[in-house]
């Protein structure tokens, strides 16, 4: 029986989510931009856990929300979670303003590709290579979001 995933409120009001070496992070750096942090590799452990926190954000947040996944320190995924997040971009775009992942590996950069290509959400979602433009990118929409 696999244990679910422990569930840690962080100070600043962030969530952690981890189960084995692998984990995600939520943080609300702005109103309507929600940061996500990938860490390991994701083989099914969490279930949608992730994806009903990303959820449970746009049910509170004014749409649309920027959502930028950092997956620099992510492995991986299986095809089922892959699926999942192809079928969560699909059922939510018309709730997010754009996805922003930086990947750090040809492995999780295709994997997202894949996703992009299979959610048929057109441009939703761009894919970074350089930590500096995707950091760039996040800092924009945190300003424009605190300025309105």
């Amino acid at each position: 029986m696999q244990r679910a995933p422990e569930r840690e409120v962080l100070p600043g009001g962030g969530v952690r989510l981890t189960s084995g070496d692998a984990a995600f992070e939520f943080a609300r750096p702005a109103p309507r931009v929600l940061l996500v942090t990938v860490t390991g590799y994701d083989k099914g452990q969490f279930g949608t856990t992730p994806l009903d926190e990303i959820g449970s954000v746009l049910r509170i947040v004014t749409a649309p929300v920027h959502l930028f996944i950092d997956a620099r320190d992510a492995v991986g995924a299986t095809v089922r979670v892959s699926q999942d997040w192809t079928s969560f971009f699909s059922k939510q775009q018309r709730d997010l303003a754009r996805v922003h992942v930086l990947a750090g590996s040809k492995m999780v950069e295709l994997t997202v590709a894949i996703a992009q290509h299979l959610s048929r959400t057109g441009n939703l979602i761009q894919i970074y290579s350089d930590p500096a433009i995707f950091e760039g990118q996040l800092a924009a929409a945190a300003a424009s979001a605190r300025s309105r």
